[in-house]
């Protein structure tokens, strides 16, 4: 399985930033995108729905003056996440700036995307839809998604309940497309040691003379790669970003 040609030679590293809800704004997906990674943020998050025309406009007019300065350097499409859902009364506002703007990526989530697909389709755009399980894979697929993203056990925000160790392989039995997968990226102990060390200042002795370093954890914890990718939509306390991954299709 290939990547799609859009993501093919724009990534520095195969990671998608999550759509934080009221994080994620201009600034951090611009920034994400010129580190090669692909920035995205919830359409809701523009407030009121009038502001999400002037979120596109700055972002797609700000990575494409950097990539015409930097033609060397690796610059990340960026994708909007849509609820396509009967609660979400502008989605369809939503969904025709999009177009209008040609967003690279459209990441759904909840219902599966049958209005999104089509406008995205029609002006080359990628839709990625959340699933988390085999039920909504299979109806995600029906609706002509591009890739599908599955949200396993440990993600944020909508997060499933299957091991991705048995998601995986379940998809796979009749879907060889392209995989984003989130949740149970990196240990849960290494992400509590890490979050404790944050809230806990060094200890200190009662002596004014003493040089002795403040004791450190010895709890093991993971690497900046492994931290960089852990569940997806969480709060600000799970830094959320799932990984692209390029999994071979099964034998035949």
């Amino acid at each position: 399985m290939a990547l799609p040609a859009l993501l093919r030679d724009t990534l520095s590293i195969p990671v998608v930033g999550a759509p934080l809800f009221i994080i994620s704004n201009p600034d951090l997906v611009i920034a994400q995108c010129k580190a090669g990674i692909v920035g995205s943020f919830p359409a809701l998050n523009a407030r009121p729905k009038e502001m999400l025309e002037e979120w596109l406009k700055r972002i797609t007019g700000e990575l494409a003056e950097y990539k015409a300065k930097h033609p060397d350097k690796k610059v990340a499409p960026f994708a909007v996440n849509q609820i396509v859902h009967a609660s979400n009364d502008r989605l369809q506002h939503d969904v025709d700036l999009c177009e209008k703007y040609k967003v690279p990526i459209q990441i759904t989530s909840l219902r599966a995307p049958d209005e999104v697909v089509p406008s995205a389709h029609r002006y080359g755009g990628l839709v990625f839809h959340d699933v988390t399980n085999v039920k909504h894979a299979k109806r995600a697929l029906q609706s002509g998604v591009d890739g599908l993203i599955l949200v396993c056990a440990g993600a944020g925000g909508h997060a499933g309940a299957l091991s991705p160790f048995a998601l995986v392989p379940e998809v796979r039995q009749f879907y060889d497309g392209c995989l984003l997968l989130s949740g149970s990226i990196s240990p849960i102990s290494a992400r509590a040691s890490r979050h404790r060390r944050k809230a806990t200042p060094p200890r200190r002795t009662s002596s004014a003379s003493s040089t002795r370093p403040a004791r450190r954890s010895s709890t093991p914890t993971c690497s900046p790669a492994c931290t960089a990718t852990t569940s997806r939509r969480a709060s600000p306390r799970q830094a959320s970003i799932p990984t692209i991954y390029p999994l071979p299709t099964r034998a035949r």
